[in-house]
């Protein structure tokens, strides 16, 4: 433990993949564990398309390695849009969509549970109630709730964040 809790706030994926360890203590069996993922959430959601990859103890790599078509993360985004409701199913909490898009303690408003934020403002053009999915390289599942929508965007590149969500949100009013 490097700080206190709520005293000191650094991002680390390892936090995700510890999160997916406790989640498997709370199964009987570990084939439990593993169709979870699939059968509460994934396959409800008519994510088709996704893989999760395990590591070397059989944890999913909760942080990472986790493989779909931008249509399906749009299918994620919209989960949360719609507050964990699916179909007229609530798969989470609304309490629990309102505590991810809530800023950490000392984290300044760029990160919630999970989730990146944009309470700080740093995407100037951009409502602060955006917040989003941060996969590599820039590859990013935003979602706006003030324009009720998602937006998936792969890529591999640096880009300018701010200009792209301003333009999208510049081509829709």
């Amino acid at each position: 433990m490097v700080g206190k809790p709520n005293e000191s706030w650094y991002y680390s994926s390892g936090t995700t993949n510890l999160l997916s360890g406790i989640l498997r203590d709370q199964f009987d069996t570990h084939q439990e564990y593993l169709d979870f993922w699939y059968t509460d959430l994934i396959d409800k959601i008519g994510m088709n398309s996704m893989t999760l990859e395990a590591d070397l103890a059989g944890n999913y790599v909760a942080s990472s390695y986790a493989w779909a078509t931008a249509r399906d993360w749009g299918k994620f985004g919209l989960l949360y849009l719609h507050n964990g409701a699916w179909n007229g199913e609530q798969l989470f909490t609304k309490d629990w969509v309102a505590y991810a898009t809530t800023p950490t303690p000392t984290s300044e408003g760029v990160y919630g549970a999970q989730f990146w934020l944009n309470a700080d403002g740093g995407f100037k053009d951009v409502p602060k109630n955006m917040y989003y999915a941060d996969g590599y390289k820039g590859q990013r599942v935003y979602v706006l709730p003030d324009q009720e929508m998602v937006v998936v965007r792969f890529g591999m590149s640096n880009f300018e964040e701010n200009a792209f969500l301003n333009g999208i949100l510049e081509a829709i009013k």
